[in-house]
This record gives structure tokens, C-alpha cells and sequence, in this order.
């Protein structure tokens, strides 16, 4: 990995901190940095993966019902229903006793590949229940046509009075077995320049994992009783002689 040097420093501050105080409300500037972080790594782009979720109803709905919230969703989102073409998509329910959940899966108009799930259970020592609803986008051109996609999801919750948690990662990856000590260095200097530390390390012969909070992105989560809302993971992969990078905020929520 090539030095992670003044370039990226420069581009930083030029590109988020304009103005300082909107950038940690805004998810799309925070993409921008990831892909910022991945593109001066040297690193080559693989895909970006945003996920949107959370619980929609505190109840639970049965098969019909949760049917026509999953429709809704998927024509909202333009996700192309060619079943009864050759496509790629495809969707599945599953019922078990108070359980119910329903996936689709297809391409939207601009190739990003859109699984939705919508997952339904009913508690019924205690009478009560609860619906979820989850969005993943993956692309591995760029992130185009992202934010009109967001803005619609983020419309979804708004119809049910609930908020949305929202998840992004770039991936990249290098032809190559990195030092992972000089890696962790140059990625302690971005960590320095953003105002940041970092929260919590793991390091074995072929992983790096960095949990870090800075101040320029607001949302986060706790490890433990401290914020993070930046992770990077670095893994080099036997199988294809490649080393992996991840970037993501507020964390990795994709196997690494």
C-alpha cells in the first residue's frame, strides 16, 4: 500500500471540511470520504454496499400483509420484477410458527444490486410483536445514483414515524500482500488529520481491523462505553494472493 500522504491530507480538508460543521450531517459527504480514504490506499475499487434498516411496526403481520409492504418497497425502488424472463431476480418467503420473512432480490434501473427483507415475529408469551425493514445496495461500478436511492428509503421510514440506520462500506483490493505494520501507520495519519483516534486495534499476521471515532462524521455506535463511527479492516486473502481492504461507517457490517 503507498503512503496514505499529504495528497489525501490536502483533499480532506478541502473536500469536507467546506463547511465543517455540515459534514457530519450528511451521509453522502461521509461516502465521499471513504472512497476519498480507498482511492489514495492505492487500492482498486471492488464495490460499495450501503445498507438501510430498521423496525417499522411493533406487531406482528402475517404473510399478506407483509407481502404487499415488500411490493411496495421493491416498486418504490424501481428493483425490475423479470421473473418471468432470464434476470436475476428472485424472491423467497419463509413461514414458521410466529415467524415470517420475505427477501427479494433484483437490479434497479442503474444496476445496483437491491435486496430487500422484511422479517415479521410475534412473541407469544407476551403478546406483542414486531416487523423490520431491511435495504442493501451493492454496487461494484461506483457509487452512481446513490442518494436518490437513500432519499427514498429514508421516505419509506417517514411513512411509519420511524427512523433509519444507515450503514456504508467501500471495498477494494490490491494485487499484492501488504505490510500490514506500514499500512497501520499510514492509516494512523489519516486517523491524526481527522481529528480522530482510535478506539480499539486488532492485529494478527494477516488482519488489521481499526475502530476509530472522529468528530466529522455524527453518527455512531459504542464499543464497549466509547464512540466509533469509522472502521477500516485490512485482510490478506490466501486463496487469490490479493489483500482486501474495507472501509466503513459507522461500522463494518459485511463479513470481512
Amino acid at each position: 500500500m503507498k503512503g496514505l500522504g499529504k495528497f489525501l491530507i490536502i483533499g480532506i480538508i478541502v473536500a469536507l471540511l467546506i463547511p465543517i460543521f455540515g459534514f457530519g450531517q450528511d451521509e453522502y459527504e461521509e461516502r465521499d470520504l471513504l472512497m476519498g480514504i480507498l482511492e489514495e490506499s492505492g487500492a482498486t475499487f471492488l464495490e460499495g454496499d450501503i445498507s438501510l434498516g430498521g423496525t417499522i411496526l411493533d406487531k406482528f403481520l402475517g404473510s399478506l400483509e407483509i407481502r404487499d409492504i415488500g411490493y411496495s418497497v421493491r416498486d418504490s425502488l424501481n428493483v425490475v420484477d423479470n421473473s418471468y424472463q432470464d434476470s436475476h431476480y428472485w424472491e423467497e418467503l419463509i413461514e414458521e410458527d410466529g415467524f415470517v420473512q420475505f427477501i427479494m432480490q433484483g437490479f434497479d434501473q442503474w444496476d445496483n444490486l437491491v435486496t430487500i427483507t422484511l422479517s415479521s415475529y410475534k412473541d407469544v408469551e407476551h403478546g406483542s410483536g414486531e416487523t423490520t425493514l431491511f435495504v442493501n445496495l451493492i454496487n461494484n461500478k461506483q457509487f452512481v445514483e446513490i442518494n436518490d436511492i437513500i432519499v427514498r428509503v429514508e421516505k419509506i421510514f417517514d411513512e411509519y414515524d420511524r427512523p433509519v440506520n444507515i450503514t456504508t462500506c467501500v471495498v477494494g483490493s490490491f494485487d499484492e500482500r501488504v505490510d500490514l505494520m506500514k499500512t497501520e501507520k499510514d492509516l494512523s495519519e489519516i486517523v491524526k488529520m481527522l481529528d480522530g483516534y482510535v478506539v480499539e486495534e486488532y492485529r494478527e499476521e494477516d488482519i488489521l481491523s481499526l475502530s476509530i471515532f472522529t468528530p466529522y462524521i455524527e453518527e455512531h455506535v459504542f464499543t464497549g462505553n466509547n464512540k466509533m463511527n469509522l472502521n477500516i479492516a485490512v485482510r490478506f486473502s490466501e486463496y487469490d494472493n490479493k489483500t482486501y481492504i474495507w472501509i466503513g461507517t459507522p461500522i463494518i457490517t459485511i463479513g470481512y
